[in-house]
């Protein structure tokens, strides 16, 4: 029978690396729901396998091998194995990374055969760096770390990704938009469908089909991401929930640890395990 490993969690934040943050995780039974990030997410996995829905389609990321998110894509993620996973995360705003490469913007989509990879030399680089972001007074070593994993990413990136296609129904992009206008609000499925020129009904499985969740799921995915940041800026959570559109904060907690693994009060300290 396999060992089962304990469950654990910290995130890592530093003032000197804004834009960045990171994930040390042990994960056996927590299970992400269908979820997105506004950031780049790359991620080592260290031991077990871990298994993930992205985009529809299902990966597989075993120990020794990494493997991407892009910015606003619904995933989901667990353990493929009774005995769980070890893995380390990396957060990378997009605008700051494009930066970075020397661009204004990041234009890329993961191809699937490309989401989940080997890649010895970047497997190193973000080993220093979270070895880095782990050390106090290691300023200088985070920038120079940061800045190798930036440029072997920017390789991968250049080697295996394409041009980000439109989705298929233009309502649907619509719908997207107007959610990210109106993520606060507590607007109908029908005022959605007149607000795009679809009915209800349609709208909703479209929406669904092509975006990988529902529109109140995809709504409240970008009222947990706000969340992270009025908590990286110090607000309590208690008025983070006020402010992000949740009823009250045991509202937000339950779908903060649910998409991050950690409760907002242990996500704020940035350094406290689970």
């Amino acid at each position: 029978m396999a060992v089962r490993s304990s469950e654990s969690a910290r995130f890592i934040r530093e003032a000197d690396l804004p834009g960045v943050e990171a994930l040390h995780a042990t994960f056996v039974q927590h299970r992400y729901p269908p979820h997105i990030h506004q950031d780049v997410t790359i991620a080592c996995v260290e031991r077990g396998a871990a298994t993930f829905e992205l985009e529809g389609r299902s990966y597989v990321a075993p120990a020794g091998t990494i493997f991407l998110i892009p910015p606003q894509a619904v995933h989901t993620g667990r353990s493929a194995t009774d005995a769980g996973y070890t893995y380390r995360v990396l957060y990378l705003e997009p605008e700051r990374l494009a930066a970075r490469f020397g661009r204004a913007t990041l234009q890329y989509r993961w191809r699937s055969g490309s989401t989940v990879f080997r890649h010895r030399d970047l497997i190193a680089a973000l080993e220093r760096m979270h070895t880095a972001v782990s050390t106090p007074r290691a300023t200088l070593e985070q920038g120079e770390a940061l800045a190798a994993v930036a440029r072997l990413l920017d390789e991968v990136l250049r080697s295996q990704v394409q041009p980000t296609p439109h989705l298929k129904h233009p309502a649907v992009r619509e719908a997207r938009g107007y959610i990210h206008d109106h993520w606060q609000m507590d607007f109908s499925l029908d005022q959605l469908a007149r607000a795009v020129g679809l009915s209800p009904f349609y709208l909703a499985r479209s929406f669904r089909s092509q975006i990988g969740m529902p529109p109140s799921a995809y709504r409240r995915a970008l009222r947990v991401e706000a969340a992270k940041k009025l908590l990286r800026a110090g607000e309590p959570p208690v008025s983070v929930a006020a402010s992000c559109g949740f009823y009250d904060q045991a509202h937000l907690t339950r779908h903060f640890k649910r998409v991050t693994g950690v409760t907002p009060a242990r996500y704020a300290s940035a350094s406290l395990a689970l």
